[in-house]
């Protein structure tokens, strides 16, 4: 139920459902905003609060930004290495492996560091 229809996920996305997946993301309250913002009403830093949501969403909004240029970025040479030779697509198999076990590794690691304290 929360999923969308698989045959709206195929081909390209226009404009306008670009911006209505913007505009929806960005409806959601930050929590942390929220946290903030309470805090800051109930003492009396009713401007103090309102800027430090506004720089946790310009924060945000780098952070995702700069990881998603580089995501973008990673697949495109990926792809430029891959295509061609037997060489490069093993070497490109190897690095998504690796990548894929770099991920599990240091999940395991933040699991154990929680459970074991």
């Amino acid at each position: 139920a929360h999923l969308p229809d698989p045959s709206l996920l195929e081909g390209r996305m226009g404009i306008r459902e670009a911006w209505t997946a913007v505009f929806a993301v960005g409806l959601r309250p930050c929590t942390g905003a929220l946290i903030v913002l309470t805090f800051s009403f109930l003492n009396g830093l009713y401007l103090a609060g309102i800027l430090s949501a506004f720089a946790m969403a310009v924060g945000t909004a780098i952070t995702v930004s700069a990881i998603a240029t580089l995501a973008v970025t990673a697949k495109n040479v990926a792809l430029r290495l891959s295509s061609g030779s037997e060489l490069r697509s093993g070497i490109y198999r190897a690095i998504e492996i690796g990548g894929a076990a770099l991920i599990f590794v240091m999940g395991l690691t933040l699991l154990a560091a929680a459970y074991y304290g």
